[in-house]
């Protein structure tokens, strides 16, 4: 936005909602009218996620007018802040021209989140606007793998020789070439090889006589460029760091993680991993095109039907048993149940334990014993429970008996699938989070099928 840069934004508090009915409508009332100035005069005291959190609650043609009468006003931040699907929405509708000024002003790893999803005449088209200087760090970047260090990562750093001493060090800093925002400065070799660092808060407390070696750090965690997101949140998170260095293949240093954009990314693999538990796939949002969506849960949907009809066929050979005891039926989809909840309980703590690798060759024998110990006392808790309703129910002992057995065999089962499906994915390199549900719960499904229908016509029926 083109207001004086010195203006201060409050941050309300979280619980505060500050898109409420009525502002949303001012703000698409304002649009209509095409009054800039009243768009601004709303819109100027919101914090940029704010703000993308109103455009994502606006309907689509108001948004799209009120992005292309801000115009060269639009605050570039916003972008950042926005879903995949409704950021390449909006960059269209801003123009190259307003695009390429957005990215001049945001940092490198910003700019190549916001020109990534163009299509390559698009991007070539922004970037041919840019100053070539500005251009180079956002094709080095785009150059990397999406989520990666090298793509992520901060490329204005504070890196000086271990020779200098703090008095040397503090004149160098005061230079204008220096970056705005940084919590230590890092210590290189000849070759720019990273060999520590020393915090800002120890450069200032230390003699000014102190040479940078003498003070620094060597315990530091060096990342390769090309390292994926999902192992380097994992250095993170372990290792509790707050940055880290990292390098490109020659192990020079080129940049910095810090802990602010690994929280990000945290956060982004947590809502992945329970969406894909749900079916659900991390390209979906509300801003999303519906042909988009409805292709996307059409996919999963198929394989689940495909699933089902496999169940069903195994109904199917006990069609004759069903027929004589009408029983079966009613109970039927009691122990299946049972051992889907059971089967999804465990993955989703093994998909947990597997993302944060807590789970390994080292303990995998050990927790698939206890998983199993688990769901084996589960078992014949529930089928005590499940054989007393059944006898109370129909009057029938051996009925009450086979679905004990069932649900002892289906509750193990569901066990075993829980850890053992998402594991061996995991080893052929497949997403668990994303393919596990639907293999545990037909695996469930069969068994409980099976053992309850198969005991029922062995002991039952012969």
């Amino acid at each position: 936005m083109s207001e004086a840069t010195s203006d201060v934004r409050t941050i309300a508090p979280a619980d505060a909602d500050v898109l409420t009915p009525e502002f949303v409508r001012a703000v698409v009332e304002a649009t209509a009218a095409s009054n800039v100035a009243e768009i601004k005069r709303l819109i100027w005291p919101l914090h940029p996620a704010d703000v993308a959190s109103l455009l994502n609650v606006m309907p689509a043609a108001a948004r799209r007018s009120m992005v292309t009468q801000l115009g060269s006003d639009f605050d570039p931040e916003i972008l950042s802040e926005l879903d995949e699907d409704l950021r390449t929405e909006l960059v269209r509708a801003l123009g190259t021209k307003n695009v390429a000024e957005a990215v001049k002003e945001l940092d490198v790893e910003d700019a190549a989140y916001v020109i990534e999803d163009l299509e390559d005449a698009e991007k070539r088209e922004v970037l041919a606007q840019v100053p070539i200087e500005d251009r180079a760090e956002v094709v080095d970047a785009l150059l990397f793998e999406e989520g990666s260090a090298g793509r992520l990562m901060h490329r204005e750093f504070v890196a000086f020789s271990p020779l200098l001493t703090v008095a040397e060090t503090l004149t160098r800093l005061a230079a204008p070439e220096t970056p705005e925002d940084y919590q230590e400065i890092y210590l290189v070799d000849a070759d720019r090889k990273p060999l520590g660092f020393v915090p800002l808060s120890r450069l200032l407390r230390s003699p000014r006589s102190a040479r940078l070696a003498d003070i620094a750090t060597d315990d530091m965690k060096i990342i390769p460029a090309t390292t994926d997101q999902t192992s380097f949140a994992y250095l993170f998170e372990h290792y509790h760091l707050t940055s880290a260095p990292v390098t490109d293949d020659a192990g020079r240093l080129v940049g910095l993680l810090s802990a602010g954009s690994v929280v990000e990314i945290l956060k982004e693999m947590h809502q992945s991993e329970v969406l894909a538990l749900g079916g659900v796939q991390e390209d979906e949002s509300l801003s999303a095109p519906i042909r988009k969506i409805t292709w996307l849960r059409f996919s999963w949907l198929f394989v689940n039907l495909m699933t089902a009809i496999m169940a069903s066929i195994v109904i199917g050979f006990f069609e004759a048993s069903l027929e004589k005891v009408v029983a079966l039926a009613i109970l039927m989809p009691i122990v299946a149940s049972m051992g889907g909840n059971a089967g999804t309980q465990t993955l989703t703590i093994v998909v947990r334990a597997l993302a944060t690798k807590e789970l390994n060759q080292a303990n995998m024998w050990r927790v698939i014993n206890r998983e199993m110990l688990i769901g084996g006392m589960n078992g014949v808790a529930f089928a005590a429970l499940a054989a007393g309703i059944t006898w109370i129910w129909f009057g029938d002992l051996a009925l009450a008996g086979v679905i004990a057995a069932a649900m002892t065999i289906n509750l193990v089962a569901a066990a075993a699938a829980g850890i053992l499906v998402p594991v061996a994915l995991k080893r052929w390199d497949i997403d668990p989070a994303v393919s596990s549900p639907v293999f545990v719960t037909t695996v469930t499904d069969v068994v409980g099928f099976v053992s309850f229908l198969g005991l029922a016509t062995w002991l039952l029926l012969r």
